[in-house]
């Protein structure tokens, strides 16, 4: 798996230190160094990879390590963070952001390394998702937090949960690289099964609410795959 490291620490000599120590021990690791966030930022925006982020709690002029880590999130949200701190104190502060590991500096030498091996296998996790592009940003998205996708007229809707994104991708292009679990079921929705709270021959009830139509063209296709569906739900809870 390709991926980067990147740390994100004011203190030249330390994160330089810390880019040897990374080199050493990852060598299938990109590694790159930042010294404030606004780099950082410009960075992950422009440049799609799988990557684990190392950022200090307290940078340089009193930019907010965690602030920072909700930023790239957003950009970038199945990116991991790695805390820094040689302040103990801050430690329950970082979970306020999904994904991350918190670690004290001084026990870097013992700590470090089990945590990035840890959000390694996290990457491997999230090694399924998809990339898209809103009108502002590129962002990457985990399929299994989809509940379906509409299409309104040139743009497609990603709908999740307490979220909708407007993507440009095409709507027919996206559907074929879902798993296994989404299913045509109009011209204008592709619905992920897992998301389904009902089935009622014409409509699929979700379970954020919303009641999506099965057209008349689908319904057979529907219902066959919604059996199968279940019939494979009840295999794997054995």
């Amino acid at each position: 798996m390709k991926f980067e490291i990147i740390v994100c620490e004011d203190d030249r000599s330390f994160r330089q230190d810390l880019i040897q120590w990374i080199e050493c021990r990852f060598p299938s690791a990109s590694v790159l160094g930042f010294l404030d966030g606004e780099d950082l930022l410009e960075h992950v925006r422009f440049h799609e990879k799988r990557r684990i982020v190392i950022v200090d709690i307290v940078l340089a002029k009193g930019e907010d390590g965690i602030v920072l880590a909700k930023a790239i999130k957003k950009i970038d949200p199945l990116c991991v963070i790695i805390f820094m701190s040689s302040f103990l104190e801050k430690a329950c502060d970082v979970y306020e952001v999904e994904h991350c590991y918190f670690v004290y500096k001084p026990q870097k030498e013992a700590r470090l390394e089990p945590a990035i091996l840890k959000e390694i296998g996290l990457l491997n996790e999230l090694s399924s998702s998809i990339v898209v592009h809103t009108n502002s940003s590129i962002v990457r998205l985990d399929p299994n937090a989809i509940f379906y996708l509409e299409r309104i007229k040139r743009y497609t809707l990603v709908h999740m949960e307490g979220q909708t994104l407007k993507i440009k991708e095409d709507f027919e292009a996206l559907s074929q690289v879902l798993p296994m679990s989404f299913h045509r079921s109009h011209r204008a929705f592709v619905v992920n099964f897992d998301h389904v709270s009902s089935y009622m021959v014409r409509d699929l009830k979700m379970r954020d609410g919303a009641l999506l139509s099965v057209s008349r063209s689908y319904q057979r296709s529907i219902k066959e795959a919604f059996h199968q569906y279940l019939i494979e739900s009840r295999e794997l809870e054995k």
